[in-house]
């Protein structure tokens, strides 16, 4: 098994949300963190408290990562104050409901800005300073099923899947690279897109899900230690979205359903 302890570990996007838990609970395993954001300062200033109130010891990071420079800004800023780069957990990323018809250039560029350059030059950099690492790439089920109105996401995250398995085969036996699809995840941004598409959490949990439970942030984050851990586990992807994929794809607005 890979014992987390004394690794230094970046997770992107990791102020609030999933990567927020995803770093917390790698902190609980005994990691040096660095934390990742791109614009808000005090929630990465409360984030900071909040783990070293813990006893972790972590430095965040400001940068864009839908800008090649600003990743490696990330890599070069952890391997300046830790000297070394263990883990990479690639979790930045937005969404961005919209009809395919109504799909404008500026949704494309920042979605693929945010949600499959990040991963790919993260990914670039940091593999170029780990001797030996894991990196854990945070994709989506609708990389892997279609859902309406979420088709540039999806596919850009369908590219983070394939991305996970190319680099796998490339980077072995040094580094590992494994992802994780969640499905619609407990969270701020979760919430939004529900409000948008006009359903209640009560009624997506009932209708679009097996478990009949809400997938929590917490989840997604014991998943990432486990494909951490597992020392031969490697291109590979696990879904978390509590049987979302198997009831339905079509997510449209409640009216039309």
């Amino acid at each position: 098994m890979y014992d987390i302890k004394n690794k230094v570990a970046i997770v992107t996007g990791s102020t609030r949300g999933i990567g927020k838990s995803i770093a917390r609970k790698l902190g609980s395993e005994g990691a040096l963190l660095v934390l990742n954001y791109r614009k808000r300062d005090d929630e990465a200033n409360n984030a900071l408290r909040e783990l070293k109130s813990l006893g972790y010891e972590a430095i965040a990071v400001k940068a864009d990562l839908s800008m090649e420079e600003d990743c490696r800004l990330l890599i070069d800023t952890t391997m300046d104050t830790f000297g070394k780069l263990d883990i990479l957990v690639n979790n930045a990323g937005t969404g961005f409901y919209s009809p395919f018809k109504d799909i404008n250039d500026k949704l494309i560029e920042k979605t693929l800005g945010t949600d499959f350059k990040s991963v790919l030059y993260c990914s670039l950099y940091a593999s170029r300073a780990m001797e030996r690492g894991v990196i854990i790439n945070i994709a989506s089920i609708t990389g892997i099923i279609p859902y309406y109105g979420l088709s540039v996401y999806g596919s850009l995250k369908s590219a983070v899947i394939n991305l996970t398995k190319s680099m796998a085969l490339e980077l072995a036996p040094n580094i590992r690279v494994n992802a994780i699809a969640p499905g619609l995840v407990n969270t701020n941004l979760g919430g939004s897109l529900l409000n948008v598409m006009g359903i209640s959490w009560d009624t997506w949990i009932n209708k679009y899900t097996l478990t009949k439970k809400a997938t929590e942030p917490d989840e997604i984050a014991e998943a990432v230690i486990a494909e951490i851990k597992i020392d031969t586990m490697t291109g590979e992807v696990i879904k978390i979205d509590g049987g979302q994929a198997l009831k339905s794809g079509d997510f449209k607005k409640e009216s039309r359903i």
